[in-house]
């Protein structure tokens, strides 16, 4: 029989793999970080390593990298990118699609990246996500300079709790008191569900997705510099989404997960010339991309002694398809389509 226990938390988090090269940041410090609009992205670009970008851009070039480079995961799930409006090949955009009410932690390796995190040349962000409450159902609402959040949590049961959140943006309405020629929008949701089977297994299904929408203003057009940009950028929506399973089985000196996860990316473009859809022949251009890619991976991790040992394996099925019509007046047309799988 116990009187009393005291948990007291270490000043700095130590991981065996890497000693180095990590930071841990929680949730409190980035809400209070300057600047960052609850943005995580935004918080990692005042740590040590990360080179300073574009302020309206979250991309995260570290140590002289390319933004292609980084590699993010919430809960062992690998997610290609973390932002709306993604830049298709690399990893930045203008505004992340995490919402920080989910996240507990976030590991930031910059260096020393544990083997099981492959394909890693950059960094790696290791997401720890919250789980829902155990006693009742909470909500939480947030209104934040850009878009509003709401994050629902509580039990299922008495072995399994929920957490899930939706955002949506503003910035269009914004955009237009202010006569800019172009309004965008965007959506994105977040969830975690986890089940406890019994003391030596557990399952959760974690699931993020995004849906960004630029659309032209017409009616801004009479400055030179509001015709020059209606005249240029196209109409774009994309859409992605990552669904994941995440299963361990726990021993009294080993572990062993099980990830299974599907991710895809759809990007286009659509611009008329002078923005008249109504005749088949005024289209200039017409773009239209996507990824798709399934990932299993196995780990095993162990303690011998003083030795930790992880061993895995990793499968990977990816297709990449793209179809581009893009006429130049009085230069020619270009009509391409592509598949590639790996």
């Amino acid at each position: 029989e116990l009187q009393e226990v005291e948990v007291r938390p270490d000043a700095f988090v130590k991981i065996d793999e890497s000693p180095v090269s990590v930071f841990t940041i929680g949730e409190v410090e980035i809400k209070r970080n300057p600047g960052s609009n609850r943005d995580v992205s935004k918080a990692l670009q005042s740590l040590p390593g990360v080179a300073a970008t574009a302020s309206f851009r979250n991309d995260l070039i570290i140590r002289g990298g390319s933004t292609n480079e980084n590699r993010f995961y919430l809960d062992g799930v690998e997610v290609p990118n973390i932002n709306h409006f993604a830049t298709q090949g690399a990893t930045g955009g203008p505004v992340g699609m995490i919402n920080v009410d989910f996240i507990r932690d976030v590991d930031f390796y910059s260096g020393a990246f544990p083997a099981q995190r492959g394909n890693t040349l950059s960094s790696v962000l290791d997401f720890k996500l919250k789980e829902g409450r155990k006693d009742r159902t909470g909500c939480t609402v947030a209104l934040g300079a850009s878009d509003l959040a709401a994050t629902l949590d509580g039990p299922i049961g008495q072995d399994a709790t929920y957490i899930a959140s939706w955002r949506r943006s503003y910035l269009q309405f914004l955009f237009q008191a202010l006569g800019l020629p172009f309004l965008p929008r965007y959506d994105d949701f977040l969830f975690k569900t986890k089940y406890r089977i019994d003391a030596k297994n557990e399952v959760s299904f974690i699931g993020l997705g995004a849906f960004d929408v630029v659309t032209l203003n017409k009616k801004d057009n009479e400055t030179d510099y509001q015709k020059y940009i209606l005249g240029y950028i196209p109409e774009n929506q994309q859409w992605n989404y990552t669904v994941g399973a995440v299963y361990k089985h726990y021993r009294e000196k080993s572990y062993t997960t099980l990830v299974i996860s599907r991710n895809a990316l759809q990007n286009s473009a659509l611009k008329y010339q002078n923005n008249d859809a109504s005749l088949p022949q005024n289209k200039l251009l017409d773009y239209t991309s996507r990824e798709t890619e399934n990932k299993f991976r196995i780990e095993n991790t162990a303690r011998l002694g003083i030795f930790k040992v992880t061993f895995g394996a990793g499968l990977e099925d990816a297709t990449y398809t793209t179809t581009t019509f893009n006429r130049v007046p009085y230069v020619g047309t270009v009509d391409y389509a592509s598949s590639v799988n790996l």
